[in-house]
């Protein structure tokens, strides 16, 4: 009797491989660099917000009068003071001419805003002061014999606040390497925070240590373990000069096999180095 032999098929290793994607539209993509600035609501002034729905208006505001306040870290003069009465709370409003911003103490509800064509001196003066009134401040003021108290503060602002005022140096330190002084001003600029803090990074040939989320469809087999540089590309238009900023960011460690399934890359805070390429077009 002759016994058959099987034919045993051997799997060849699949052999883990360095791949270059060009990020596409349809991709979702985003570093740590542009959460930082979404995540705080900075997109591009007038700086305007508020913590509670962009649908309420005030029904009506009751104009207390312009008088001097006292933040506690600074006495101003000739602040306009109104009560801003909305359906189910009230706001205090106290606004000066480049700036106002208004709060509900009991809540913990507040808006702002900071105009446009602001001097970056005056700039550095307001973000200082929106810094340590969301710090803690208490505001005192009186209107003939009546005294007014309020006591508020707000971690998170208090924080964007000071990463706004490290930006208005960024922001000096890109017009000089630059040499745009025409448009010192940041206030004036018609660019998102993102693009230039991009133009500003892209001066340093310098890697940086971030992170990324991604969700991208690969036009080439993608396998666990593979190693990966992902490429962006920006077209910023700063103050009518064009320029080209390419991102090269390469991925500190392999694929997972959570992060990759038919051809399709997943990542969710993925550690990864980054590198940027100016051009002037």
């Amino acid at each position: 009797m002759i016994e058959k032999k099987e034919e045993v098929l051997e799997s060849k290793p699949i052999e883990n491989k360095q791949l270059e994607i060009e990020i596409k539209p349809n991709d979702f993509f985003e570093t740590s660099s542009e959460v930082k600035f979404t995540s705080m609501a900075l997109h591009e002034f007038p700086i305007k917000y508020r913590n509670f729905s962009k649908d309420l208006e005030p029904l009506k505001a009751n104009l207390l009068g312009m008088i001097d306040v006292d933040f506690g870290f600074i006495k101003l003069e000739g602040v306009l003071v109104k009560i801003l009465d909305f359906l189910d709370f009230k706001l205090i409003e106290f606004r000066k001419k480049d700036f106002r911003i208004a709060i509900d103490e009991k809540d913990s509800l507040f808006e702002y805003e900071i105009h446009k064509d602001v001097k970056n001196k005056r700039l550095e003066e307001i973000f200082n002061f929106f810094a340590k009134f969301f710090k803690a401040t208490t505001i005192k003021f009186k209107i003939a014999n009546d005294k007014y108290e309020y006591y508020f503060h707000n971690n998170i602002e208090y924080y964007k606040f000071i990463t706004l005022g490290q930006f208005l140096n960024q922001y000096t330190n890109l017009i000089s390497d630059l040499k745009l002084y025409k448009y010192k001003n940041l206030t004036s600029a018609r660019n998102t925070f993102f693009e230039l803090d991009l133009l500003d990074k892209s001066n340093s040939e310098e890697e940086a240590n971030i992170w990324i989320n991604a969700e991208i469809k690969s036009d080439i087999d993608v396998n666990i373990g593979d190693s990966l540089i992902i490429k962006r590309s920006h077209k910023i238009n700063f103050n009518e000069f064009p320029y080209d900023v390419e991102e090269i960011i390469t991925l500190v460690h392999p694929l997972t096999e959570e992060e990759v399934k038919d051809n399709i890359i997943k990542l969710t805070r993925k550690s990864v180095k980054i590198k940027l390429r100016r051009v002037h077009k």
